[in-house]
């Protein structure tokens, strides 16, 4: 079994001792460093190469915003994700712009912890529930330019349709919007999502503001 090789960084020893014991009870996950600040987060990620960085938002030299951007620069693949306190919608949207695989609050328990680390290793967005609609809302007030790059080919009808899902829309109030069947927004938003490797609207909105930045 291929084990997920994790990298923790946060400035708080208590912190980084609490997620290693929280995770050395799953044998798929493999804590392989530690960082205390963002830059040397960066410089452990060029050396360890670890599959999944956990990534505070507050720390000392370079923050995590930054440290993210600066290692997806240079490693588009490499796989970060935010675990922080910070419930602001400027922290949440920022990391995802800056590249972050994911968002989590730091009271997260043990086994959704591992949960989100696995998911995110296999490229699936991770963001908790209860700050979903925070992001919606928020790119919803955010997003401006349209919603296109020559590889992520969305047509006009479906830009319109993710920038209204961005917007907190529901399928019937694009339906009517648009004066198409709720059905044929489906079938669109399943081209969305399979153009954007997404599964959900959540997801869809994280791209979204990565296409706009």
């Amino acid at each position: 079994m291929n084990r997920v090789r994790v990298l923790i960084a946060d400035d708080r020893p208590i912190f980084r001792a609490g997620v290693q014991g929280m995770l050395r009870d799953f044998p798929e996950i493999d804590v392989v460093g530690e960082a205390i600040t963002g830059r040397e987060a960066l410089e452990r990620s060029r050396r360890l190469r670890p599959d999944v960085i956990l990534m505070d938002l507050n720390m000392p030299e370079m923050g995590g915003i930054a440290a993210t951007r600066a290692i997806k620069e240079e490693d588009p693949e490499r796989v970060i994700l935010a675990l922080t306190v910070s419930e602001a919608e400027e922290d949440i949207v920022e990391m995802v712009a800056a590249g972050a695989s994911g968002y989590v609050l730091k009271d997260v328990d043990p086994v959704s912890l591992a949960r989100c680390i696995q998911e995110a290793h296999a490229g699936r967005f991770q963001l908790d529930d209860a700050l979903t609609r925070k992001v919606i809302l928020r790119l919803g007030a955010s997003l401006r330019r349209p919603l296109h790059r020559p590889s992520v080919p969305l047509t006009d009808r479906e830009g319109e349709i993710l920038r209204m899902v961005v917007e907190g829309k529901a399928n019937k109030v694009i339906a009517s919007r648009l004066g198409l069947s709720e059905g044929t927004i489906k079938s669109h938003l399943r081209n969305i999502y399979r153009k954007l490797k997404v599964q959900t609207r959540a997801e869809a909105a994280a791209h979204a503001v990565q296409l706009d930045t």
